[in-house]
């Protein structure tokens, strides 16, 4: 299975979330001129301490600062993330219900039985970042590079495990295109919280997980885990020391996240404006490109647009894998 250049380019790994309504307490309407004068709600799809859910909690917070209204974020995870994607196309589109997802959002039509269209039932706001991932393995595999890794992959079919969030997850993508491209043959133990199947590896229980520098490499720099390398072909700023595991015996391996907000399709395009501009303006403070930095990401905040062709090229691509 082969990615084109500019599916390489654009398809992501960690993250896709939602931000949803503020149950029935409040005005479901939004006028742009006084936008907001309510609660938020973020709607994530994965669980809570997931790298999808600290961002959104980082720029919910940064909301509340520049507007004085409460941000309320709601984990709503399971199926790849289609469960909490479900919930969000029911709200309304009164920009009062938002989605913080991961870049999986695009694989949901070619993995799930959804009742919404990616690219018809929301409206896309802005692609906060991208990421590669790391490869981690379970110290007492005694593994210590990616050679290693397929080796013993090879010579055990069945045998090597990783960690995912469940069919279409991030994690779950990496994994399997991994072994596509190497021929592999290795077993999924899926998660509902990717950071439980982390400390599973950290304590030997499963070999492997494919997961943001964020969520391992402190492990790794604690001497609990093994890192064998990026999935991206640039370096990871959470992982600076690590290389590309295309260039470890992998050639042409290549797998990214992305993260970004997006709303129910119908929110005022003024609104869309206003909150595309709020999250560049968060985007240019240190403390963000710091917080961004730490968790291995690359910052993006793009227009609506840029994510709109971001969204349309992947799936376009994954309908060439995944699509029957």
């Amino acid at each position: 299975m082969q990615f084109t250049k500019t599916a390489r380019g654009l398809l992501g790994a960690v993250a896709i979330a939602a931000i949803g309504s503020v149950s029935g307490l409040y005005a479901t309407t939004a006028d742009a001129q006084d936008y907001p004068n309510q609660p938020i709600t973020i709607i994530v799809p994965t669980g809570p301490g997931s790298l999808v859910d600290i961002l959104a909690r980082l720029v919910g917070d940064g909301f509340t600062e520049t507007w004085g209204e409460q941000v309320i974020v709601r984990n709503v995870g399971g199926a790849g993330g289609s469960i909490g994607v479900t919930s969000l196309a029911d709200e309304a589109g009164d920009g009062y219900t938002l989605g913080f997802v991961p870049a999986n959002l695009t694989t949901h039509p070619y993995l799930y039985e959804i009742d919404y269209d990616v690219q018809a039932d929301f409206d896309p706001i802005i692609r906060v970042a991208s990421a590669s991932m790391v490869l981690y393995v379970a110290n007492d595999t005694g593994i210590s590079s990616v050679e290693e890794y397929i080796a013993h992959a090879r010579d055990n079919p069945g045998e090597v495990t990783f960690a995912t969030a469940g069919q279409g997850s991030a994690a779950n993508l990496a994994a399997e295109l991994f072994q596509t491209e190497t021929g592999v043959e290795m077993t999924a133990i899926p998660y509902q919280r990717l950071n439980l199947g982390v400390l599973d590896v950290v304590e030997g229980r499963v070999s492997s997980v494919f997961v943001s520098a964020a969520q391992g490499m402190q492990f790794v720099r604690d001497g609990q885990l093994t890192a064998l390398g990026i999935t991206g072909m640039t370096p990871n700023p959470g992982a600076p020391e690590l290389s590309p595991i295309s260039e470890l015996g992998v050639p042409g391996f290549q797998y990214n996240s992305w993260f970004g907000f997006i709303a129910p399709a119908g929110v005022p395009q003024d609104i869309i404006d206003q909150l595309n501009a709020e999250v560049v303006r968060q985007s240019t403070t240190d403390a963000f490109q710091e917080a961004i930095a730490t968790a291995g990401l690359e910052l993006v905040a793009g227009s609506p647009q840029e994510f709109a062709d971001v969204i349309a090229v992947e799936l376009e691509n994954w309908a060439g894998i995944l699509g029957e």
